[in-house]
């Protein structure tokens, strides 16, 4: 097998520190020829989206979308497992070998990413190349794989064509999203700060967009909602994105979550800014749900898949990520929530609070107008609504379904060396090591960490793990009756 090596493409944990791979486990059979083929093309698929910056949500449907295809090309091949997709049928007893398996599931995976990414073609097709090496391409059975596998992908694109994420035009906005409140002023805490009111939110339980600079400070742009419309996406498990909806209270939160984020702020240890900076997942890496993605490469790794094994895992990883973003997208334009970095510079107006006061000042008091998210300079805070948390749904739903399948113990270490990560390049003062028993572990550190960060409110991080539980579970039960032969369907 290769060995995995996610730094190198600038995805997943790229960019955010450097870590240390965990003992492999022994192969079940270390012969096998198709050991690693799923996680190789999951590099392709990571690349892509860190490359393409896409947002979390476009993110997930790639990974679901690939590995639909990838998983339907399998069950060609596999006696019992049912299709997902229409117009597929077995292949017959004379087609089925390893290698036929490898490569129908090959070019699934290359139909796909060629429509999602086309401008990566030359590395897909190469990606393909090293992918077919020693296999009999040229036999009946490997003309057959190859049909079956590019036909997996047809059906897929043509039924994801009309799902109504808008891919074709960008995947822009479909619903007609305008934000109430005017956007705001906002600076990084640098001493030069816009509190002068003339930005103050009209309605501050509201999503309020801001002016924001790029990461270096040249060029000011407003920020634009992230796919509003997502909640309207076809899902996989779920009948609709709304199924799971929690209940909002009071559409403002209460002074003690603000006050929680306030502390949270003032008492940043090293460890907390590295969990901070790890879990960010920001533009350039491969997302909230890239880095599950990444955690089912590692599993692969560590418990010595089969490809029967990966096809698997990671077509249940990829439904969870995308319905999760379904479930979390249709609850945030639902609510239209206020960011904390609105919702608190409002209410504490003209009050000091003790909080972080920017790179390399440590905690002070500070006028309450002037809080500021312990967060890079060019992103202070996610472009859409506060509730609820992207980042709990995708990861307990993720963590959910995986756990599901193959249980959820693991054994992750992450070493981040001092002077390494974004916000304040001076931090961590000394290394830092996250260890990792559980996937559920995993999921709630990625949810609590966006409050460490000053991203979102308890309630936003709590309802949301609800919610991607529950939706882990219903594509969990999908999955397993597909994997069983039948279709519970959505």
């Amino acid at each position: 097998m290769k060995r995995r090596n996610f730094m190198a493409h600038g995805a997943g944990l790229a960019g955010l520190g450097t870590w240390t791979r965990p003992a492999l486990a022994k192969r079940k059979d270390s012969s096998r020829s198709d050991d690693g083929l799923i996680t190789d093309w999951n590099d392709q698929i990571t690349a892509s989206i860190a490359a393409a910056s896409a947002a979390p949500t476009v993110a997930a449907r790639a990974l679901s979308m690939v590995y639909e295809a990838v998983y339907n090309a399998w069950a060609c091949y596999d006696t019992e497992a049912a299709f997902s997709l229409p117009h597929l049928v077995k292949m017959p007893a004379w087609g089925e070998s390893a290698d036929a398996k490898a490569i129908a599931v090959s070019h699934a995976a290359h139909g796909v990413l060629l429509n999602l990414f086309p401008t990566r073609s030359a590395l897909f097709s190469q990606a393909l190349a090293d992918a077919l090496i020693g296999r009999a391409t040229g036999t009946a059975a490997g003309v057959a794989a190859m049909a079956k596998g590019q036909m997996a992908a047809q059906v897929l694109l043509l039924q994801r064509a009309s799902d109504g994420s808008n891919q074709q035009n960008g995947y822009a906005d479909t619903s007609g999203y305008l934000p109430i409140n005017v956007p705001a002023l906002l600076s990084y805490p640098s001493g030069n700060q816009s509190a002068n009111g003339s930005d103050l939110p009209q309605y501050p339980a509201r999503w309020q967009p801001l002016r924001v600079y790029d990461n270096d400070g040249s060029k000011e742009r407003l920020q634009r909602c992230l796919t509003p419309h997502w909640g309207q996406v076809t899902p996989f498990a779920l009948s609709q994105g709304s199924q799971f909806r929690p209940v909002l209270g009071s559409p403002m939160p209460t002074q003690h979550e603000m006050l929680e984020l306030i502390r949270l702020s003032a008492k940043l240890s090293d460890e907390d800014k590295v969990q901070v900076d790890y879990w960010a997942a920001n533009p350039g890496t491969s997302a909230p749900a890239g880095m599950w993605s990444d955690f089912a490469a590692l599993i692969s790794e560590q418990d010595g898949q089969s490809l029967d094994e990966d096809v698997k895992l990671f077509f249940t990883m990829g439904q969870a990520v995308h319905d999760a973003g379904i479930a979390a997208w249709d609850t945030k334009r639902a609510y239209d929530t206020g960011r904390p970095i609105t919702v608190i510079r409002n209410f504490y107006r003209g009050q000091m609070i003790r909080s972080w006061a920017g790179p390399g000042l440590g905690t002070q008091w500070i006028p309450g107008e002037q809080w500021h998210p312990y967060q890079r300079a060019y992103r202070p805070t996610p472009a859409f609504a506060e509730f609820v948390s992207g980042h709990s749904t995708f990861s307990a739903a993720a963590a959910t379904a995986m756990a599901g399948l193959r249980g959820d113990k693991v054994k992750f270490k992450f070493v981040f060396p001092a002077n390494s990560i974004g916000p304040e390049p001076t931090a961590p003062a000394q290394d830092v090591k996250l260890k990792y028993n559980a996937l559920s572990d995993l999921a709630d550190d990625a949810g609590y960490s966006r409050r460490l960060g000053g991203i979102h409110f308890e309630r936003g991080d709590l309802k949301g793990r609800e919610l991607g539980r529950r939706v882990g579970q219903a594509v969990l039960a999908r999955c397993q009756s597909l994997f069983n032969g039948c279709d519970i369907g959505r």
